[in-house]
């Protein structure tokens, strides 16, 4: 669908023009540097769909800024496909399935119903929650309450709640059988006599859980975080030179690293199936990744190809609602990084690797000897480079670097929860309803690494990028809010939701009562919302489950002529469960693995 000019000669507001200004104005960024031979084929991508105006609700334009990042990882896997295998492929990306992959995990189907959340998910992905965090009890500890001195709070229990309830002094477990509200009640009256300042410096400094003050937009931006920039010393003089400050990071870093000169890697020295032509086929990335954001750059560089080995392992807690969506498309092997024969089998598969995900807490993988120094000088003495990709949550510039936080964390800290609490009608914070964040960062890292292998294949070397949960809601205000007449018209467009979230409905609740799905089908009809090639069929019975419909890779290639075969953006090999595989490149699978009975496990 195309945008019109009025009788003005100001061309309408839609979805898919506004999607094409966001997508030409990250890849024209200065900062990214993007190379002119990548941008001279800005137009092989095309922003498509039935649907042409906001509907989504939530004040910010989190489809067009979805489709616009995404146009950048189909502008650079054209753009390889072109230098390996001599093709010109074009892309077209439709915008409301762009804010589908933005909010994946809630919309993975089973039997016709939602998976997410149900008994049988529950069932399917118990055996890794060593957490307990699917105790509604312990779960909705994650949520935003009110403080003392009047400020919200956004508190979250990380894969395991145990530190959270420890630092509010409760029992860690629902001991008095209270009920869903009587709970909530309870948080918010613990909260509720906390100073807030005090709250953040236990969360942050003492207890190492996830924790924020709920932040305006400007009040974010007066921070420390936002405003310190790194600093650099001039050797003998001593003198300090300002930096960029978190606040004006791109989407992504991409870091040469000058000391790795390894040569140039040609496509031609990668090995494929000529059966499978995609810009990735044979190129090898370990995924050592949990929850959404970092695992979501490993399965967006599946669909494009790579053979990707995540890397858990069974005494890790994993967080159920976003297991399965993690394991999509990857090679699931159980590795413990805490002894020594699960060190040499990881360092064993970093020989062959082309890409390294990074998605722990900054320093986490330093301590088990598997950190960037450590990964690149591993694969200093080879013939070809290494991509070392980090993902966290304050960005990677500023005193809070090494916080630990998730999406609704970022959430809340930079303005977001407040600007959609008032969305709603309410002078308090939410969080964004659904995963935006996440899929929005690992759809940052995913353009990164595709940009730092098109650097390899032509000028060798190993390359650092850096991509945040913070920084891509950033970008993500940067691209401002909708008019007063277009908020309206999303609420109108959604009347049985608005006024009726609170800031006590953190992601349990979103998906109980459904939010983010009605919200994503606003007004529409089923079908016209939800349709049936935005999802591809696998099987579940790994899991315990039939087949699953997982929502597929918005990206869909064309030939440059009809006898051009289109680059597939299907995922070869399903969601398997951690440990379900070898850990080797080649994937066979594990014969000892546990085989997930069938069982349904209602919420406590």
């Amino acid at each position: 669908m195309i945008a019109k000019d009025n009788l003005t000669g100001e061309q309408e507001y839609s979805l898919q023009s506004e999607a094409r200004r966001i997508y030409e104005s990250i890849v024209n960024d200065p900062r990214l540097d993007v190379p002119p031979e990548v941008k001279a084929v800005i137009n092989n991508i095309r922003f498509i769909g039935d649907e042409t105006q906001p509907f989504f609700p939530v004040p910010f334009k989190a489809a067009e800024s979805q489709a616009g990042l995404l146009g950048c990882v189909g502008l650079f896997a054209s753009a390889i496909a072109r230098d390996r295998y001599g093709i010109a492929q074009k892309c077209e990306i439709d915008v409301a399935h762009a804010l589908l992959n933005g909010l994946g995990a809630l919309f993975i189907r089973h039997e016709g119903a939602w998976l997410s959340g149900s008994p049988k998910m529950m069932g399917a992905v118990q055996r890794w929650d060593h957490g307990k965090t699917r105790e509604l009890y312990r779960q909705l500890a994650t949520n935003i309450y009110k403080t003392k001195d009047g400020r919200w709070y956004s508190l979250h229990g990380n894969m395991n709640p145990t530190p959270l309830l420890e630092m509010l002094n409760v029992p860690q477990h629902n001991e008095k059988d209270l009920t869903w509200p009587q709970i909530i009640d309870m948080y918010a009256e613990i909260v509720g006599n906390l100073d807030s300042e005090a709250l953040d410096n236990w969360s942050n400094n003492v207890y190492r859980t996830p924790g924020t003050i709920c932040m305006e937009k400007e009040e974010f931006e007066a921070s420390a975080h936002a405003r310190i920039s790194l600093l650099t010393s001039q050797c003998a003089a001593n003198v300090l030179k300002q930096g960029k400050a978190i606040k004006d990071e791109p989407f992504y870093n991409l870091i040469p690293q000058p000391y790795y000169t390894q040569p140039p890697v040609s496509w031609d020295r990668v090995p494929f199936d000529q059966n499978d032509r995609r810009p990735l086929s044979g190129i090898k990335v370990l995924d050592l990744a949990r929850a959404i954001a970092a695992p979501t750059i490993g399965r967006v560089c599946a669909a494009l190809g790579a053979t990707v080995i995540r890397v858990s392992c069974s005494t890790n807690t994993e967080l159920p609602i976003t297991l399965i969506d993690g394991c999509i498309g990857k090679t699931s092997v159980d590795i413990n990084l805490k002894t020594f024969e699960g060190r040499k089998k990881l360092l064993d598969l970093i020989q062959e690797a082309d890409v390294f995900i990074d998605g722990y807490r900054p320093a986490v993988l330093e301590h088990l000897g598997f950190g960037r120094d450590a990964v690149l000088g591993l694969v200093a003495k080879r013939d070809r480079g290494i991509v070392y990709c980090q993902e966290n949550c304050y960005g990677w510039k500023g005193p809070w670097t090494i916080r630990p936080g998730w999406a609704q964390i970022a959430d809340t800290v930079c303005g977001i929860g407040l600007d959609i609490g008032r969305f709603n009608g309410f002078d308090e914070a939410h969080i964004f309803p659904g995963p935006n964040a996440d899929y929005l960062t690992g759809h940052a890292g995913a353009a990164a690494v595709l940009h730092a292998l098109y650097l390899r294949a032509r000028h060798g070397g190993s390359y650092l990028t850096q991509c945040s949960l913070l920084v891509s809601n950033l970008q993500m205000q940067s691209f401002g809010k909708y008019t007063e007449d277009q908020q309206a018209a999303v609420k109108a467009r959604n009347k049985d939701l608005i006024g009726h979230m609170r800031h006590y409905d953190e992601i349990v609740s979103h998906g109980k009562n459904r939010h983010v799905v009605r919200g994503f089908i606003a007004d529409r009809a089923h079908e016209d919302a939800i349709k049936s090639e935005y999802y591809q069929t696998m099987d579940g019975s790994m899991w315990g489950l039939g087949d699953i419909e997982v929502v597929n890779l918005a990206l869909k290639f064309q030939g440059d002529d009809h006898e051009k075969e289109a680059m597939r953006t299907d995922w070869v090999v399903g969601a398997c469960p951690p440990g379900y595989h070898l850990p080797e490149w080649e994937r066979k699978l594990n014969q000892d693995f546990e085989p997930i009975k069938p069982v349904d496990v209602v919420q406590s």
